[in-house]
């Protein structure tokens, strides 16, 4: 296959990759359910990534036997840094005047994405990326990937220099780029182990997502295919085998792209067992297919639609989760209204996208900082109404900045829901711990006679107090049973609950089946799944083959207006209910939805005055048809 090398070129067929990638992270916010691999978007930005710095910083190289990384970091700054400060002084100041409960955090939020660290912060912090709901989740969740792409920028270069310079012994006249290979796939594949062995099934894979160890293949594979394939690298006049061989490449690439988009949730074990790194080798085929200059994918890839989109992307990433979020706090029926709802936030997210790229993206990019200060003064002569605009959402949102350095975090955390989740999960460890012991050995769990006191106000009968006592059985669910625990605890004190934060229906199939094993399961399972994603008829059916025919199973329906899935889970839930004679559907939703003062601000979440109504509705259904 003859190649030959030409100046260095601008792609557009690139620019069509990365207008599909941010099509396909917007669809994902918007409905997870629908779009549940929209997320991999992230990884074809980083494969990206990873191929245009590494070809520039070895085309620089080879062309000079230097690389100025000053001047790399002050065109990526001039490119990147602008958008991002706009908008992260701009969420400052809607956070200040319309949504305070975000504000704990707030400064720590700026300065750790300002210096492209927000990742790590979001690590330490216990910062879950799979918690859907907008009253509570972070308008900077997504800049996670900015962060690893500026550390990115921090050290490849240094490496790629250093391996460069020790190895510069050239062939025929050309730089040998061979160790850059070496160490990019050697660094792939220990990113790629890593992510294997740090992901707990079942467990919110929140860390493993979020880390540079453990994402820095996708960005290390695109490297590679630079080292490789460069730019500058064009096959002209290609011939008919030429052709048809990087069309199929090309195609293959596609396909095996969108199929994992279309068949992979976000806490998939095969996307943390190989799937991701799978994954980005099906973008490498694609951009290999692309920038080879040979196949018809370079065309396919460039039209006007697609230049816009791929032109603006990096605004329509940053702007999109902001959009989402606000706008969700502000109208929370979504579940109702989700198509008239996402065509209004796509509008917004375009409009505003499209005001970033004219008036901040596109003319700072291209500013001259020599003489900032001079221009800056200049500029201050000339105020005008945009100016004062500007200047008004600075001023607002470096106050809201300022103001949250006061606020503690540990009594803040966001929200009360938080701190009442935090709770009862510290509590769930603990009694689960001893609950284990003594199902194992037999021995009798009482409640107390005040428990029983209060459990009686609330609506249960003496009779049914007695049975709930010795009821078998287990219950597993998501943040929504994690919030009503404590309640459903004191109702069941021989109920071994497991609930986690942002579980999704499908990574609950190992627990449940390790509860199996353990003795743990019980005569009756209670399962409260489906409030942060789509539950499928094949993850209903791998629950159901665990509980088995002879234990009764009681599934409570979800009831989280603001988000999309709403009424798809439920309507899959009561299909399943006639095919399976031993699941009974418990309608919270129906129950609740007449009793909004009984939820948090999410809608979602039981508070302290729903959480008793939420355990005694649960126990009054599960009483009727439990197995003895």
């Amino acid at each position: 296959m003859v190649s030959q090398p030409t100046k260095h070129r601008f792609i557009t067929g690139f620019t069509g990759l990365r207008a599909l990638a941010v099509i396909c992270v917007i669809l994902y916010h918007f409905n997870p359910n629908l779009f549940s691999g929209g997320y991999l978007g992230v990884p074809v930005f980083l494969t990206l990534s990873g191929y245009l710095v590494t070809d520039h910083l070895i085309s620089e190289y080879s062309a000079t036997g230097n690389f100025s990384y000053g001047h790399f970091w002050y065109k990526r700054l001039k490119r990147l840094y602008p958008t991002l400060i706009v908008m992260l002084f701009v969420t400052a100041a809607y956070i200040t005047l319309f949504q305070r409960n975000l504000l704990a955090n707030l400064w720590q939020s700026v300065v750790t994405n300002l210096t492209y660290v927000y990742n790590w912060y979001e690590i330490a912090n216990g910062q879950s990326y799979f918690q859907n709901f907008a009253g509570s989740m972070s308008p900077f969740t997504h800049l996670w990937t900015l962060a690893i792409e500026g550390q990115f920028y921090l050290i490849w270069p240094l490496i790629t220099v250093l391996l460069l310079s020790i190895f510069n012994k050239r062939k025929h006249g050309s730089l040998n780029k061979r160790s850059v290979f070496y160490v990019a796939i050697g660094l792939s594949l220990l990113s790629v182990i890593l992510m294997a062995v740090l992901f707990k099934p079942g467990a919110d894979p929140s860390r493993v997502y979020y880390g540079t160890d453990t994402r820095m293949f996708s960005i290390l594979l695109g490297a590679a295919l630079a080292v490789i394939w460069p730019s500058n690298r064009v096959i002209k006049r290609p011939n008919q085998n030429q052709t048809r061989f990087f069309d199929i490449t090309g195609l293959l690439g596609m396909i095996g792209m969108l199929v994992i988009v279309f068949t992979v949730g976000a806490q998939s074990t095969f996307l943390y067992h190989g799937g991701m790194f799978l994954f980005s080798c099906f973008t490498v085929l694609a951009m290999w297919a692309i920038v080879s200059n040979a196949s018809h994918w370079n065309n396919l890839m460039t039209n006007p639609v697609f230049d816009w989109i791929g032109s603006r992307s990096y605004e329509i990433y940053v702007y999109q989760l902001p959009v989402f979020v606000f706008f969700g706090d502000k109208f929370k029926d979504v579940a109702d209204h989700q198509l008239l709802y996402g065509i209004i936030e796509i509008i917004l997210i375009v409009v505003i996208s499209e005001l970033s790229y004219r008036f901040v993206g596109n003319p700072f990019a291209k500013y001259n900082y020599k003489s900032i200060f001079s221009k800056i003064l200049s500029l201050l002569s000339k105020i005008r109404l945009r100016g004062i605009i500007f200047g008004l959402i600075m001023l607002l949102g470096t106050l809201g900045i300022f103001q949250s350095t006061i606020i503690n975090p540990k009594q803040a955390n966001h929200t009360k829901l938080a701190n009442h989740i935090q709770e009862n999960a510290k509590e769930a460890k603990s009694y689960n711990k001893n609950l284990a012991k003594n199902i194992k050995s037999g021995k009798k769990v009482k409640r107390s006679a005040k428990d029983e006191a209060q459990i009686k106000k609330d609506g249960l009968s003496a009779a049914q107090l007695k049975e709930a006592q010795n009821l078998s059985g287990s219950a597993v669910g998501d943040s929504v049973m994690l919030a009503g625990r404590d309640d459903l605890q004191k109702i069941f004190p021989r109920l071994y609950i497991d609930a986690q934060v942002s579980r999704q229906s499908a990574s609950a199939v190992p627990e449940i089946r390790s509860l199996d094993k353990k003795g743990l399961l019980g005569n009756n399972v209670i399962i409260g799944l489906g409030t942060n994603g789509n539950v499928s008829p094949e993850t209903v059916k791998q629950i159901m083959s665990t509980v088995g025919s002879k234990r009764q199973a009681f599934w409570i329906n979800a009831h989280v207006p603001t988000q999309p899935w709403q009424n798809q889970v439920n309507d899959t839930l009561n299909k399943a209910a006639g095919k399976y004679k031993n699941l009974h559907i418990i309608d919270w939703n129906g129950y609740v939805e007449k009793h909004p003062e009984w939820l948090y601000s999410d809608q979602a979440h039981p508070n302290t005055e729903g959480a008793p109504k939420y355990a005694s509705f649960i126990a009054q259904n599960v009483l009727k048809n439990a197995n003895k």
